[in-house]
């Protein structure tokens, strides 16, 4: 079922950046690749509905558009002649600019070039404020992150894998009340590489309790669909290999072990899956290794380049703000301006699991110190043979 995008929500997101009181200052510029130039023209007309004065322009394989410094986004359809060649361009062009694709209707699959090439997928088959209202959002991304060099950087990167499209999409089955378990099983074993990785973690000692789970829809029976979405994402995010195999396989154990952690410490009302999710994703710093902080500058009370770096990948991703924050914030929980919560939670949870030191001044400002030695007591008892 297709979430409902009302007007509220959009001038909620455009309020956000300043967008309705300061048309000149954010007149960011959208860069369309349509093969339909109406779809293009609705795009246009909606923006400036809802008092969103962008600059939109038509470009394809051939165009000699430039990058500057107000183009927030190219939005590429994948049917259009030359879509690869125009978002590789781009990619060595400006890769600080967020690129891109379209998502075709379901019976169609995107080609893997295409997604090597681009950091995100928007829908296209719902209203089109959906699709406004998601190109704000990254904008509002941009905003937040103002630092063209570290963004250049993270689009720049060549090694890292592309959005966990699976997990993501179980994400979204999750909104939909047909919910159908046995599709999702399908979805998690047509990748026999991904399922059986799958597989080893749910037979691991920190979640197989000695049980045997010998299918993916066995999986989902006793584990759940959340923690079996969970273990999808450790096994699509960390899915590296030659050299980079062994440290992303030492960081989907550390991720998977800070994600049965982080739920644990939680106070009442904060979701314990949100918490587990964020840790699984803690470890995606980590795993930047083409950054390079002579390019960068450093901020006075920024969180460490990697985590940060990692915040805006997810940003791209379009997943959710409350993530995004608790990813950059793990180290510096300060950062928050808040009580323990979910950035608290994550923090804890990644030091401990991740070997690093825990902030004990915040945490006891947080009121919250009495609990430490406790929570070392519970991640010295488990068994971390995650696989």
């Amino acid at each position: 079922m297709a979430r409902t995008v009302t007007r509220d929500a959009i001038n909620r997101a455009a309020g956000g950046l300043g967008f309705v009181n300061n048309h000149k200052r954010h007149r960011m510029r959208l860069l369309l690749a349509f093969s339909d130039p109406r779809r293009a023209a609705a795009l246009d007309a909606a923006l400036h509905t809802f008092g969103i004065e962008w600059r939109v322009e038509l470009v394809d394989r051939d165009s000699d558009a430039v990058p500057n410094a107000d183009t927030a986004a190219l939005l590429v359809d994948p049917a259009l002649p030359g879509a690869a060649t125009l978002l590789r361009r781009w990619l060595y062009a400006a890769p600080e600019v967020a690129r891109l694709l379209l998502r075709p209707p379901a019976n169609e699959a995107l080609p893997a070039a295409l997604l090597a090439l681009a950091h995100g997928v928007l829908d296209d088959q719902g209203p089109i404020e959906a699709l406004t209202e998601a190109l704000l959002g990254y904008a509002a991304l941009a905003a937040a992150l103002d630092r063209p060099a570290l963004r250049a950087q993270v689009g720049a990167l060549t090694r890292l894998p592309g959005a966990p499209r699976l997990y993501l999409s179980i994400s979204r089955a999750l909104d939909d009340p047909t919910l159908d378990v046995g599709r999702i099983a399908e979805q998690v074993m047509a990748d026999p590489v991904l399922a059986a990785r799958v597989l080893q973690i749910a037979n691991s000692a920190l979640y197989g309790a000695g049980r045997r789970i010998d299918s993916i829809p066995v999986a989902l029976g006793r584990l759940g669909l959340k923690t079996t979405r969970q273990l999808v994402l450790a096994a699509e995010l960390y899915a590296f290999d030659g050299a980079d195999a062994g440290r992303a396989a030492r960081a989907r154990q550390q991720s998977l072990v800070a994600a049965w952690l982080a739920p644990r410490l939680l106070a009442p009302g904060i979701d314990p899956d949100v918490a587990a999710t964020a840790a699984v994703l803690a470890g995606l710093g980590g795993m930047l290794p083409e950054l390079d902080d002579d390019g960068v500058p450093t901020l006075a009370g920024a969180p460490a380049l990697a985590d940060e770096a990692a915040a805006y990948l997810l940003g791209l991703w379009q997943l959710p703000s409350n993530l995004q924050q608790a990813v950059a914030w793990q180290r510096c929980p300060r950062l928050s301006g808040g009580g323990f919560g979910l950035v608290g939670a994550v923090h804890v949870a990644t030091a401990l699991a991740f070997e690093r030191s825990v902030d004990e001044s915040w945490l006891q400002r947080a009121g919250m110190a009495a609990h430490l030695p406790a929570w070392r007591d519970l991640l010295a008892r488990i068994d971390r043979s995650v696989a």
